[in-house]
This record gives structure tokens, sequence and C-alpha cells, in this order.
């Protein structure tokens, strides 16, 4: 055996798939920070909280969905039923988390019905759409994949620096503060667990597959966040903007 053959035998499943992760992610985070540090991110933060309860409401039915594939495959898998009580627990850890980014838009003073009438960005819907497509008519376990790259909680010291910065009260950022406190071992959980699957290599491509996909399409989504609020320097546009700056958007 090789040193190079020993290295990668050594490296483990989590190992692999985030070291693809930290090279497929550049452009996203660029985007993120780009979002982060908008020098009007006090206005900009309501169409960020838009754009994250359209991604927010769908993880806890999208788990259902997956956990439903698993029980509908059976026993041809031995990953189904782990993955069906796995889905059916997070899904249930989900379910409030919508209305966690409500409240919060809420106190920025943005209804709830303006939230609801308003149209998702169709990046959000090509976001979850695709684990749809992977989950129903590849395998349930990519979305796995999906996971791994959405598991990923600010800390809360980064929330006072920016509440600080823009002028945001903490409070109304409770979505992501929330997130910053109960997350803390979630990625090293979900590293953990994934080591201790019984993957096959079909198994670990889709999963791979499947962060990337995620990535692409959660980088359109912070594109979107960007250029949606741009138009708000456009009064023909302003319309289907949320905005906390002086301008009533509706």
């Amino acid at each position: 055996m090789t040193a190079i053959q020993d290295k990668t035998e050594m490296t483990t499943q989590s190992q692999r798939l985030r070291n693809v992760l930290s090279l497929a992610q550049k452009g996203l985070t660029s985007r993120i920070q780009e979002v982060w540090f908008h020098p009007r991110f006090g206005e900009l933060y309501p169409e960020f909280l838009f754009a994250m309860y359209g991604v927010t409401v769908a993880s806890a039915p999208a788990m259902r969905l997956a956990a439903r594939c698993c029980a509908e495959a059976g026993t041809s898998d031995p990953l189904n039923e782990w993955l069906q009580e796995y889905y059916l627990e997070h899904a249930s850890e989900e379910d409030d988390h919508a209305d966690w980014l409500l409240s919060d838009l809420r106190s920025l003073g943005v209804a709830r019905e303006r939230v609801l009438e308003r149209l998702p960005y169709p990046s959000i819907a090509a976001l979850v759409g695709s684990q749809y497509y992977w989950m129903q008519h590849v395998h349930p376990v990519a979305y796995l994949g999906f996971i791994a790259v959405l598991e990923a909680p600010t800390h809360i010291e980064f929330l006072r620096e920016v509440s600080e910065r823009s002028g945001i009260p903490l409070a109304s950022m409770s979505c992501h503060a929330r997130h910053a406190e109960l997350d803390l071992g979630h990625v090293a959980e979900f590293d953990a667990t994934l080591d201790a699957l019984p993957l096959t290599p079909k198994h670990r491509d889709l999963i791979t597959v499947s962060a990337i996909t995620t990535i692409g399409h959660m980088e359109r989504v912070f594109v979107d966040i960007l250029e949606h609020f741009e138009r708000i320097r456009n009064p023909v546009n302003a319309t289907t903007i949320f905005t906390s700056g002086d301008t009533v958007l509706v």
C-alpha cells in the first residue's frame, strides 16, 4: 500500500465531503459576506430574512417527504430505516423555525401577510426542487448533502457585532441568534453521523452532487437578495422589496 492510498483510506466520509465543499463554496461564501457586510445592511436585512424564510419554510416538509420516500422504498436499502427516523426527528426540530423568521420580520415592521402573499425567488424553488428530484427519483440520502451545506450557524458574537454596526436590535435577529446558541454542536454531530453510515460509493457521490448543487442554488439566492434590494433605487420596481429604511414598501 502506498502512502497516498493509506492517507486516502484514513480520510473519513465527512472529511472527504468537507474537502470538496471547501473548494466549491468559495463563491457562496463571497456572496454571503456581501450581504452581511453590505453598507446598508440595516435596510437590506428584511429582504435577507424574506429569502431565508423561503428556504426555511420548506425544510420540515422536505425532510418529511424524504422520510416518506424511505418508507416507500422499504428494505431495498439498509439505510432507509435509519434515514427515515433521522429525517422525521430533524423535521420536528425545524417545525417552528419559519415562525421565528416571521417574528423577526414583524419586529421590523413587515407583517406576516406581506411575507406570505409575496412570491419567493425562483432560485429558492430551484434550491428546494432539486432536492425533491434527488430524493424521489434517485435516493433520499441526497438530502444529507443539503443539510451538510446549510448546517452552518452564525456565531452569536458576530451577530452582536452586526447589531451594533447596523442598528438592528439583536431581538430582531432571534432566528439567527437561536441557531447560534442551539446549533453549536450540530456540524460535528452531522459529520460523526455521516462517518458511521454504511455508505456505498453511489451514496457518497449523490450526497456530494446534492451538496454542490445546493451551493450553486444558494449562491443564486444571495445574488437575488442583493439584486432585489438594489431595485429600491427604481421606483417602478420598488413595490416588490422589503426594507426597514424610510421608504414604505408593500
